[in-house]
């Protein structure tokens, strides 16, 4: 079967190629480790967030160790006086904060100032709900996998002070966005992070044990983001170390973070900083790109207390999903019309959203939906336009090779370029045209004993020279082969103001196509054309039409051609023809009034001759030809012989 056939005959096949395409470009982009399908995937999570609302919780306050900070305490950008700690540990512990969160690594005593070490470590003891950040490395042992990861615990004093440590550590991507934290170590579960840590301490009902930060549940949480960077609510650390710069209460049973925000220092005291999914780094200040880490530390810890991190689907679900989708849309889109396949595309691509944004906000789940949106359904639209495109051309160029069996190539390409096509509908109507019946003098003689292969080969030949050099170049539309005739209609299906001069300028060059033939085979082509009112359609049954013309006229074009046989003439048109042809005929002889078989009425006859001979050559000899026909019809004998 070739391919034409194919696109033919196949209803399913687009749309099930379609669907194996999109099929097959889900899974890829959901299992690869390409970067751009990872960027699909990520896109898919960051643009979640942009649908959604924004969300401000009570339940924590970040004190900010800021510019204003740095230029009261600590000018030099160096290591804090842990005497101010002490102070605000103090504040925090009086003002009745729920937790204090120290995102600051206390690695190493302070040499140079052992009194506020020792004022440090007993503000931590008397508030006793302090957590405090550490380092974790990995060793180059591979001994033991517990040997391999390792915590680096704070200042021993200040660790046995407070209530419990964990690593700080937090796991960006490469575009420098944490999407997704790991609350025990990869190799060493039993260590935990500093945001687990406190989310136990502060009694999270989400949060069952430290042994659960490595549990299933734990591992499959993703950062949720409430807002834009510094959106929680937060102070200064000027402010929160002065007695009167915030109203009584303001920490009570607060969870409280401590950690660095600095817009404007080197670049070296800037590296806690991560980007947030909220932010398009095309409409915002370089400043306000990033988002402070204690700030991702304090959005991961209210996922653990308030309950509300992020889930991904599981991927044996994704794939599931990837698979339906790309059966649905290729399937759906592969059987419609490509204008059509537009509307349905932009329609499936918000219905996508709109369920992946019901699962984001109503049940925190996500999925790379991206993958639906700008790979399969686009895929599928592209294929179904592509192959009904090529099923359309070849559609065309189907249409086009049966019209060229019946039209000339001009009146093919104006019909296939115009929206109003007749020719194709079904029924007729009545309207004037000009019709040509050619038949071969003495076929039967001449053919008999001739095999069917050089009869075929030679009839073959035959119309094909009178089609194309004949019909077709006066835009006539051969409407069947009848044995050795030929019947061709002018008129119709387009209209055609000169559709009589046109018959028979075709009829002397099928005269001239038959003298060129008669050559190499002994034929001589006889021709009728008559003009009048015909029934022209599609006629035939639910199965099989034929585009024709019906009526008494064709009849009397049939009966015109057959009297070229007793009138011993070559092409004979009625004069009707030759008042519509008018002045365009240059040889013409009037024969005669003739009544035909199966017609009462008289009919006017006249010769239609080619212009090489000496009667179309002598215009005076044509006028007293035809003045001495005229005389003959009016009973005036003597003078028609004058």
């Amino acid at each position: 079967m070739s391919i034409s056939d194919s696109l033919q005959r196949s209803t399913w096949q687009g749309p099930v190629l379609g669907a194996t395409i999109s099929i097959i470009l889900g899974l890829f982009c959901f299992d690869s480790i390409m970067p751009i399908t990872e960027a699909l995937r990520r896109k898919s999570y960051d643009l979640s967030f942009h649908l959604r609302p924004r969300i401000i919780p009570e339940e924590a306050v970040l004190v900010y160790m800021d510019d204003a900070s740095y230029q009261e305490f600590n000018p030099g950008y160096t290591r804090w006086d842990r005497a101010l700690h002490a102070k605000l540990l103090d504040r925090l512990t009086s003002e009745g904060a729920k937790i204090v969160v120290f995102d600051i690594i206390f690695s190493e005593a302070n040499g140079e100032n052992p009194e506020a070490d020792a004022a440090f470590e007993a503000a931590i003891e008397r508030n006793g709900n302090v957590i405090l950040g550490a380092d974790y490395v990995t060793a180059g042992s591979s001994y033991s996998m517990k040997q391999a990861e390792m915590l680096l615990p704070p200042y021993e004093p200040f660790e046995f002070a407070a209530a419990s440590t964990g690593f700080v550590q937090l796991h960006e991507d490469t575009d420098f966005m944490v999407r997704r934290h790991y609350h025990s170590g990869s190799l060493n579960p039993e260590i935990t992070s500093m945001t687990w840590e406190s989310a136990m301490w502060s009694e999270s009902p989400y949060i069952e044990s430290r042994e659960s930060a490595s549990g299933r549940e734990a591992q499959q949480a993703w950062v949720n983001y409430y807002a834009e960077p510094r959106s929680l609510p937060s102070v200064s650390y000027s402010q929160a170390v002065a007695e009167d710069q915030l109203p009584e209460g303001f920490f009570r049973d607060k969870i409280v973070l401590i950690g660095a925000n600095i817009r404007t220092g080197e670049s070296t005291q800037r590296k806690d900083e991560f980007r947030n999914p909220f932010v398009d780094w095309a409409y915002v200040s370089q400043t306000d790109r990033f988002m402070p880490g204690v700030e991702v530390h304090a959005t991961i810890l209210l996922n653990l207390v308030r309950g509300d991190w992020l889930r991904r689907v599981p991927s044996s679900y994704q794939a599931v999903l990837f698979t339906l989708a790309g059966l649905v849309f290729g399937l759906g889109i592969g059987r419609i019309r490509p204008l059509v396949a537009i509307s349905v595309t932009l329609l499936s691509m918000a219905l996508v959203i709109g369920l992946s944004q019901w699962l984001f906000q109503q049940h925190r789940y996500w999925f790379p939906w991206l993958i639906i949106v700008i790979v399969q359904i686009p895929a599928a639209m592209l294929w179904s336009i592509t192959f009904n495109a090529a099923r359309l051309y070849v559609q065309r160029q189907l249409l086009r090779q049966s019209l060229n069996l019946y039209l000339s190539p001009r009146l093919v390409k104006a019909f296939l370029n115009q929206k109003n096509r007749n020719f194709l509908k079904p029924g007729a109507e009545k309207q004037e045209v000009t019709i040509l019946f050619s038949d071969i003098a003495g076929f039967t003689t001449a053919t008999e004993g001739m095999d069917s292969d050089k009869l075929a080969r030679s009839m073959n030949a035959y119309f094909q020279r009178m089609v194309e050099n004949g019909i077709h170049p006066q835009d006539g539309t051969v409407i069947k082969f009848i044995g050795d005739s030929i019947f061709a209609l002018w008129n119709a299906p387009e209209p055609q103001k000169d559709h009589a001069l046109r018959a028979c300028n075709a009829a002397l060059a099928l005269g001239q196509q038959s003298f060129e033939f008669s050559k190499d085979h002994p034929i001589k082509t006889r021709i009728g054309i008559h003009t009048g009112v015909a029934n022209v359609g599609n006629f035939g049954s639910n199965n099989r039409v034929d585009y024709t013309a019906i009526g008494e006229n064709i009849n009397l074009a049939s009966r015109i051609e057959g009297l070229n046989k007793y009138l011993r003439t070559n092409i004979l048109i009625s004069a009707e023809t030759r008042e519509k042809a008018a002045e365009g005929l240059k040889a013409v002889r009037y024969l005669g009034q003739f009544r035909l078989s199966g017609f009462g009425k008289k009919i006017g006859i006249y010769e239609l001759m080619q212009t090489n001979n000496a009667f179309s050559s002598s215009q005076k000899l044509q006028q007293d030809f035809n003045a001495a026909m005229a005389k003959h019809d009016q009973g005036d004998m003597l003078s028609a012989m004058e």
